[in-house]
């Protein structure tokens, strides 16, 4: 293994009838890595298989000196933030941050006390009651990162976080993604089909061609 790698990739593979995708990449703590490339070319398969949310067919996964290949996500101190957001409907901006908390073992009050301090991280003081229904899309951006960076994740995958926002509004947290990154040291994947946004990102770009037939 790489002596100062965090994350360590080793020829991770997931086979298809008609295709495959096989990667090996280290990434170091608090650093931040792009997959560039064309929808379809795997980028997201790559993600799911390091969260433990894909089987991959060989290959492993190595966070932190741990071998995670054959653990559930919930034992792999690894974030997501999808594209969706993924945030729950029926809970206030404050519950939903502080559901991993909960979920952990933490008590109501430690959770609210919790997800009140990521609330003014984010610049969100005021939002704790809030219904999701009712944020802008930047606003659910910053309350999907501010839950999955309240259970303090050892790595932090971007699935196109980005992606279904109006050019403006992708610009400003595209800058306020990166600011947080390196502002609070987490080691974070993002995929993106943009090179610009990849470049802005990250620190390190892979480009990824389509699966092998």
């Amino acid at each position: 293994m790489n002596g100062n790698a965090w994350l360590e990739i080793a020829d991770l593979e997931k086979k298809w009838a008609m295709a495959s995708v096989s990667i090996s990449f280290a990434l170091e703590k608090g650093g931040a890595l792009a997959l560039l490339g064309p929808s379809g070319c795997g980028k997201s398969t790559v993600l799911r298989m390091i969260a433990g949310l894909e089987t991959p067919d060989s290959g492993s996964v190595i966070l932190a000196g741990r071998d995670l290949t054959g653990l559930p996500p919930e034992r792999r101190r690894i974030g997501m933030v999808f594209q969706e957001h993924a945030l729950f409907p029926h809970l206030t901006v404050e519950d939903n941050i502080g559901y991993g908390l909960r979920s952990g073992g933490a008590t109501k009050g430690e959770s609210r006390r919790a997800a009140q301090e990521w609330l003014e991280r984010f610049s969100l003081s005021g939002f704790a009651k809030r219904r999701i229904d009712g944020l802008s899309g930047g606003e659910k951006q910053r309350v999907a990162l501010a839950r999955t960076l309240a259970v303090n994740p050892d790595l932090v995958l971007f699935d196109e976080p980005l992606s279904a926002l109006d050019a403006e509004l992708r610009g400003r947290l595209r800058d306020e993604l990166r600011t947080r990154q390196r502002e609070l040291g987490y080691a974070a994947i993002y995929v993106t089909h943009d090179p610009a946004e990849a470049e802005i990102l990250a620190d390190r770009v892979l480009r990824m061609v389509p699966p092998q037939t």
